[in-house]
């Protein structure tokens, strides 16, 4: 009896181990699976993650690329702003009458024929225009052309004032001047007291009021000592003034600011007066005023020019000035030079 009942309970003790063993198993495989489970989802998470970093890379990339391009386009729409033509685009006006008479001081009117696309641009900068057919455009007094040059006259001229406004290509006298002193960039000078040649010059309003000698200049029929205007304006523009090596063909194929502005940056020899013993017709300056209420830049081409030291002495320009656009639509905007 007690080998039966010893029996029993070995085999009772045999089974509780082989359940416990079981059990551990059992505990020992769920851990195993949820480890494995555990570092799949770590996996996943550091591949997601990774996937996220490089999205993010993608994008950051892309906008900076994005930020270049745009950069990119602002500088390109900046440097091909046109460049301004002030006499031709502030001075002529559409004619309100086909048969008003010519301007006995300038070329014979024209007839202007050019596409529409140019005719909206003209509008644009300030041109009346009322058909892109036909359009007779007339100079706003005789001291404009309505091939767009002006009539700069010397000091001694009796129609011509001596004054110009390269952002306005605007020619003014001594009564003009008084009240836009701070307007205006070049004097034209033209004397024969420096002896047997005349002496032609441009002169800039701050030389001509700081420089005692400047007065000779002046010397003409209308003035014979030091009592000249611009020695008593109280603002003067301090411009400078160079000669160029272009061409008037050079001159016309300039169209936009970087044109401009690379040919003033190339030149070395700016000063406050220009003066020549020879006519100057067919040359081309640079002008540039910088001062902190005012920065002009441009160059000035002599088409032409007549009479010598007398009261016909004249030269006919044409100027090309540093195209602003407030719009950014990179055409000069005419309201800004008004």
């Amino acid at each position: 009896m007690k080998s039966l009942i010893r029996s029993h309970c070995i085999m009772l003790i045999l089974i509780l181990c082989a359940l416990v063993q079981k059990s551990n198993a059992q505990e020992s495989a769920a851990k195993k699976t949820a480890g494995q489970k555990a570092v799949k989802t770590t996996e996943k998470i550091s591949q997601k993650s990774m996937e996220i970093q490089q999205e993010s890379a993608l994008m950051n990339q892309n906008m900076q690329t994005a930020g270049v391009q745009v950069k990119s386009t602002v500088q390109n729409v900046k440097s091909i702003i046109k460049i301004f033509e002030p006499i031709l685009r502030l001075r002529l006006k559409k004619s309100s009458n086909s048969m008003v008479a010519p301007n006995p001081n300038s070329e014979v009117t024209e007839t202007l024929q050019e596409p529409t696309e140019s005719l909206e641009a003209t509008d644009a900068e300030g041109i009346v225009q009322e058909s892109p057919e036909e359009a007779i455009l007339v100079p706003e007094s005789s001291d404009y052309n309505v091939d767009g040059t002006a009539n700069l006259g010397n000091q001694n001229h009796k129609q011509y004032g001596c004054y110009i406004d390269i952002m306005q290509g605007q020619v003014m006298d001594d009564i003009d001047a008084a009240g836009n002193t701070s307007k205006v960039d070049l004097i034209f000078t033209a004397t024969d007291y420096f002896g047997s040649a005349p002496m032609y010059a441009l002169l800039t309003p701050s030389y001509v009021k700081q420089d005692n000698f400047s007065n000779y200049y002046f010397r003409g029929s209308n003035f014979k000592d030091v009592n000249i205007p611009v020695k008593q304006w109280d603002e003067v523009n301090e411009s400078e003034i160079a000669l160029t090596s272009l061409t008037a063909e050079k001159f016309e194929k300039i169209q936009n600011n970087n044109q401009l502005m690379a040919v003033i940056k190339q030149i070395s020899g700016f000063k406050d007066k220009f003066e020549s013993r020879t006519k100057i017709n067919g040359k081309v300056f640079a002008i540039k005023t910088e001062m902190g209420n005012r920065q002009a830049y441009g160059l000035l081409l002599i088409t032409d020019q007549f009479g010598t030291t007398g009261t016909n002495g004249y030269l006919k320009i044409k100027l090309k000035v540093t195209g602003f656009d407030a719009n950014g639509d990179g055409n000069p905007d005419a309201n800004l030079y008004k």
